[in-house]
């Protein structure tokens, strides 16, 4: 129900797409036309120093928190992390309210504007009741009938008399009470007007007198058919939006919804605006969540042949996102359209992650047979490539924090370091972990679309025939015997 949404599904469904003639066919054609690296025997050797060695060690230092007795002790801590995580990432705020524009800095010119309007006058946050006309071309103007502009006045002292009050409120009906206070002599006993269409309308012709119906536009329309009430708000704070909606709601119960030629509907201005935004926002979010998860559990399922796997690689996906919104609940940001995104891009990059070095992992147990080498041979290799790719974005993303004029840029700059950060450091520690407790199955199995080239399959499946040969051969012998 979001433009902005619906325009960023089409972009990264554009981006993924480009993926496959970019890194299927370009790739390819690119390494076949440059030169073969001088250092590429440095790189994949096994004794290389430098920082290649350092960063070797590294990943293999890594490795053994996710394996043997040391991973009794870091699933102590996961499962610690995972519960503070899910805790405040529950708690989060829905929207990010601020005086002025989310998207400008605190003091820039317009946020500081603004702030200094809500302090010396009602504000800019409004909220309004609109008195919609059932038929538009009633000869009858329904904002000039008793029965409207009492309504209006009526919602309006309700409001002012509640415990979360507006600062102001306006409506028709004051320019009509004060005309009729002017057309008596000036006395302010003449303000109340009485609640009769004849009087309701010599105030209104005391008022247009001279002027044309433009003029009063912000609380009626040229045809004098529609109306609204406004209240303003101090500012748009989640607790002051609440209140204000629940306090209207339960004024519009008062004084009812559906009247003879009009009806009363709530509503408009900033604060309905926010509040609604934020509710599609706050129900979206976990529909968008639920179904990336289901796709990258059945698809998952299906390359690795195995549920379990959808699982395996679900996980740290998952607990990446509740880290990276307990981070954004610790720094002040809120659940928006703009953060809601980038949690989006946080869960493709996290199974991205997760499926290079899960099936890295397969490959490896094909040479290996033993769990705790192929982990460490996978983070080494795969692992560095991850940690490569992920340094990368952040060398160039963070730098938008600081350089940016515009606060969105740098939020938005900020959360993308976080979602590589995290989701490295997960991928490279939990799902290791993951497969050392679980020891799947599909890890060993040979039918599965992710063994790469490196792995001569025919090979293997050869192997695994002579061995289930071998087994029965020895069978029948003992039969025999």
């Amino acid at each position: 129900p979001i433009p902005a949404m619906e325009r960023f599904s089409l972009f990264c469904g554009f981006w993924a797409m480009m993926l496959a003639p970019t890194g299927v066919f370009l790739a390819p054609l690119l390494l076949s036309v440059l030169p073969a690296p001088k250092n590429l025997d440095k790189i994949i050797s096994d004794e290389s120093g430098g920082v290649h060695g350092r960063v070797k060690s590294v990943l293999a230092w890594i490795a053994t928190f996710s394996q043997g007795k040391r991973a009794r002790y870091t699933t102590v801590v996961v499962v610690i992390i995972a519960a503070f995580s899910f805790y405040h990432s529950m708690r989060i705020q829905i929207g990010n309210p601020v005086e002025g524009s989310n998207l400008l800095w605190e003091d820039s010119e317009y946020n500081v504007s603004v702030s200094e309007i809500n302090h010396h006058f009602p504000g800019v946050n409004t909220l309004e009741v609109i008195l919609e006309a059932k038929d538009s071309n009633n000869p009858n103007r329904v904002a000039r009938q008793a029965e409207t502009v009492a309504t209006m006045l009526q919602l309006q002292a309700i409001m002012e008399g509640g415990e979360s009050a507006p600062r102001a409120t306006l409506s028709f009906g004051d320019f009509l009470m004060d005309a009729n206070r002017l057309i008596s002599g000036g006395h302010p006993k003449w303000l109340p007007l009485d609640n009769t269409d004849a009087a309701v309308n010599a105030a209104t012709s005391a008022v247009l007198m001279g002027t044309s119906p433009k003029a009063y536009s912000h609380v009626v329309d040229f045809e004098l058919q529609n109306s609204t009430v406004s209240f303003w708000y101090p500012d748009n704070k989640q607790d002051t939006v609440d209140h204000a909606l629940a306090s209207a709601e339960a004024a519009i119960a008062i004084v009812g919804i559906d009247h003879s030629d009009f009806t009363v509907r709530l509503g408009s201005g900033t604060i309905a605006i926010q509040q609604a935004i934020n509710h599609v926002v706050e129900r979206y979010h976990w529909l968008i969540m639920g179904l990336l998860n289901l796709v990258i559990l059945l698809v998952s399922s299906y390359a690795y042949r195995s549920l379990v796997a959808g699982v395996v690689l679900l996980i740290p996906v998952n607990l990446s996102n509740m880290i990276l919104t307990t981070c954004m609940s610790f720094m002040g940001i809120g659940l928006d359209i703009n953060s809601l995104m980038v949690a989006a891009i946080g869960v493709g990059v996290g199974i991205d992650y997760g499926i290079y070095l899960l099936s890295r992992m397969c490959e490896e147990y094909q040479e290996r047979e033993d769990y705790g080498e192929s982990i460490t041979a996978a983070l080494t290799t795969t692992g560095k490539a991850i940690m490569f790719t992920a340094s990368i974005m952040l060398i160039g993303i963070l730098p938008w924090y600081f350089l940016s004029g515009l606060k969105f840029l740098a939020d938005m700059g900020l959360l993308l370091v976080l979602v590589m950060l995290i989701n490295m450091v997960i991928a490279l520690v939990v799902l290791p972990l993951l497969v050392w407790l679980i020891k799947p199955k599909f890890v060993s199995s040979k039918d599965i679309m992710v063994l790469g080239e490196g792995v001569d399959i025919a090979k293997l499946m050869a192997e695994d025939a002579e061995k289930r040969q071998a087994v029965n051969h020895n069978n029948l012998k003992a039969e025999a015997l």
